[in-house]
């Protein structure tokens, strides 16, 4: 009995592991401007959420700045499991972020930024009766991280920064399993904290007046996670457990981004840029229950591949109050079409944008909005499920983001 439960722990962390609205795992919604701007916000004007984007920029900013936002998604996909299709039920989801910078003196800045990096909430009608809910049915993900961060100027061309990460983690996870017997209903609880780290810097070259590049490393965060599962079967006494301790740990993946930016007048700002995602390192999950030193040790092989996401932006700004902004991204699945899952029900992602923005000598607010449209993929499940032929269609979503600054 320990070793079939876990074994149903070990699929509902997998699949939970690798759910978001971006392709893979990412959030990158740090701030309305950003999200405006496809993100391609590393190497051209600085905003406290700088700190997300780029922390080197924030040497730019001066006094103390803050900023405070919330970006409102709604997704919604389509899931076939062995020819049998379920949609995802309509929800809204929130995703908040906050920062704080302080200039200490003309060569040191610091700051404190609050934001989700990774995280999902969705749920599938009917899937009582669907075989993909032996997969997982229901799944609420939110993590938020914590970066306090040091910036330098270096010299005049040249800023850096370094900033420690504390992230936080909370999910809940429902699946249901038939093994010829009343159906069993599970779900999986937990949380946990742990720490990564990150370098930046931006360089705006006085021989290139016009031009500028930004660069930020994000390093692996390895999770451990604490969390209890509950068991229902009904009819079946062995099925029923309530609130078994369980232990698991996975390797979130180390990233490098970079942007280059061009001003070719006064009132317009170009950039590019490039995100590449080590998922190598996210190559398998370990679970294990807490209370007994002979239960079985899962070791989940997930089989990710690195990727890249590309984003280009613009922003213009009408006169010294108003800017209006845009842009796009071409975002990567990491997804192994050999090993899909019911809550990462998207492939490749096209991702276009619009927004503005209004300013002061003292506050701020930026609005924007974003459409993504996912590309259908065909494949099948884990071999550990039997290879069951899978799609994902019809996958996309709509984004708004509003974020509010002040100058104290």
């Amino acid at each position: 009995m320990k070793k079939y439960l876990s074994y149903t722990l070990a699929v509902m962390l997998m699949s939970w592991s690798a759910a978001s609205y971006g392709a893979g795992f990412g959030l990158y919604e740090y701030s309305a401007r950003s999200t405006a701007m496809g993100g391609a916000t590393m190497a051209n004007k600085a905003e406290a959420a700088s700190l997300a984007a780029n922390p080197a920029l924030i040497t730019e900013l001066d006094g103390t700045q803050a900023q405070l936002g919330l970006t409102v998604v709604t997704a919604n996909a389509t899931t076939t499991v062995a020819g049998q299709s379920r949609d995802l039920k309509r929800d809204i989801w929130y995703l908040p972020n906050f920062y704080l910078t302080q200039k200490w003196n003309e060569q040191v800045s610091v700051g404190l930024g609050g934001f989700s990096r990774y995280g999902l909430g969705g749920e599938y009608k009917n899937p009582f009766t669907w075989v993909g809910s032996n997969l997982a049915y229901k799944v609420k993900l939110e993590t938020f991280s914590f970066t306090p961060t040091i910036a330098v100027k270096a010299s005049d061309e040249l800023s850096v920064a370094m900033g420690l990460e504390a992230m936080v983690i909370g999910f809940a996870q429902n699946s249901y399993f038939n093994m010829g017997a009343p159906m069993t209903q599970y779900e999986i609880s937990g949380s946990g904290v742990s720490w990564g780290g990150n370098f930046s810097f931006v360089y705006r070259p006085e021989w290139a007046e016009k031009w500028s590049l930004g660069a930020l490393y994000r390093s692996k965060v390895k999770q451990k996670l604490n969390g209890r599962i509950d068991a229902n079967g009904n009819s079946i006494p062995a099925f029923n457990i309530h609130g078994a301790d369980a232990e698991g740990a996975i390797t979130l993946p180390d990233s490098i981004s970079a942007g280059i930016a061009f001003r070719p007048t006064e009132d317009l700002t170009l950039e590019a840029g490039i995100v590449g995602t080590f998922w190598n390192a996210y190559d398998q999950i370990l679970i294990q229950y807490k209370d007994s030193e002979t239960s079985p040790v899962i070791r989940n092989q997930k089989k990710y591949k690195d990727v890249y996401r590309l984003n280009l932006g613009a922003e213009y700004n009408l006169n010294p109050n108003w800017a209006v902004r845009a842009g796009y991204v071409f975002d990567k699945s990491p997804i192994n079409e050999h090993s899909m899952d019911t809550l990462v029900p998207v492939d490749d992602r096209h991702i276009g944008s619009l927004g503005f923005g209004y300013k002061n000598e003292i506050w701020s607010v930026d609005f924007a909005y974003a459409h993504i449209f996912a590309r259908d993929l065909s494949g099948t499940s884990n071999s550990q499920f039997g290879s069951v032929p899978m799609k994902y269609n019809d996958g996309k979503s709509d984004m708004y983001a509003l974020t509010l600054g002040y100058k104290f």
